[in-house]
């Protein structure tokens, strides 16, 4: 999807790395993500996250979750019957340092309305792996930053749009986990606690659980709990002379020593140079 397509609607895909067992809550359907972390898209923007704290109370009241953008592209795109492509509703929407997370419902029911909606959470609960949905930001511009322009300062937040094509090549997927799991995750002073996001206790469903058997954590000795852990530790490894630059040798040392899976290793270690280039680009933009 490229500028013609959206007018003066720019998106900004996001960031989600949250892993739990799915449950419903109430009967009612909610999934979680990661909507942004100040991450640059192949077009090099990046829309900061106190532009979109700044726009939240608007999202909550009038914006929505939608299939790639439709409920905001379908009418200049000739769509027809677009609303059917809006699956549902924002409830929360937390800011911790650079990233902006974001709790939403899913409708329910048997209609056409909500068929796009049930297909989702389906998607996300009934087939293992489940399948990957990204979380893409939509909304208008208002400001960008003076000195650079592809940072974008200030924003009417409406959308948020998931899709299987995402155009940040660091975006992870948006996951169904109880909110009890999103909360607990969240520490005393706002921050986000990135090992109570992740501790999914011995084979058991944690989500179902109460009182101290509840917080359980699964070991995760020598493994990075993100890939953001992992970008420092690799680089603290490259940097010490641990292990050279070559692919092949991140890739092996990241399986040996963080124990990551070899398929895994491979994606991280591929995520970490496009980062590199992605800075060093920046930097030469930037520089005086």
């Amino acid at each position: 999807m490229n500028d013609s397509d959206i007018g003066k609607i720019d998106y900004v895909v996001l960031d989600g790395f949250l892993k739990a067992s799915p449950v419903e809550d109430g009967g009612r359907r909610f999934i979680y993500m990661e909507a942004s972390n100040e991450a640059q898209d192949f077009q090099d923007e990046t829309i900061l996250a106190k532009a979109l704290e700044a726009s939240a109370d608007y999202y909550l009241k009038y914006g929505n979750l939608d299939l790639d953008h439709l409920t905001q592209l379908g009418p200049r795109m000739g769509i027809p019957n677009y609303g059917l492509y809006e699956i549902g509703q924002p409830v929360e929407v937390k800011i911790a340092g650079v990233a902006t997370y974001v709790k939403a419902e899913l409708y329910t029911g048997s209609g056409p309305a909500a068929e796009n909606a049930n297909a989702v959470w389906a998607s996300l609960v009934e087939v293992s792996p489940p399948q990957r949905w990204y979380p893409s930001v939509g909304g208008k511009v208002l400001a960008r930053d003076d000195k650079d322009p592809l940072r974008v300062t200030k924003t009417l937040w409406s959308n948020i749009g998931l899709s299987k094509t995402p155009v940040n090549p660091a975006v992870p997927t948006a996951a169904a986990i109880p909110f009890g799991a999103f909360a607990k995750s969240m520490s005393p002073d706002g921050g986000f606690d990135l090992f109570k996001a992740l501790t999914a206790g011995y084979g058991t469903d944690s989500a179902t659980l109460t009182g101290g058997g509840s917080l359980r954590p699964q070991s995760m000795a020598g493994h990075s709990h993100s890939y953001f852990e992992y970008r420092d530790r690799i680089s603290d490894a490259i940097r010490s002379g641990a292990v050279g630059a070559k692919a092949e040798e991140l890739i092996a040392h990241s399986t040996s020593f963080f124990g990551l899976s070899l398929t895994q290793s491979a994606e991280w270690v591929e995520r970490f140079f496009d980062d590199l280039a992605r800075g060093l680009k920046q930097h030469r933009r930037l520089k005086p």
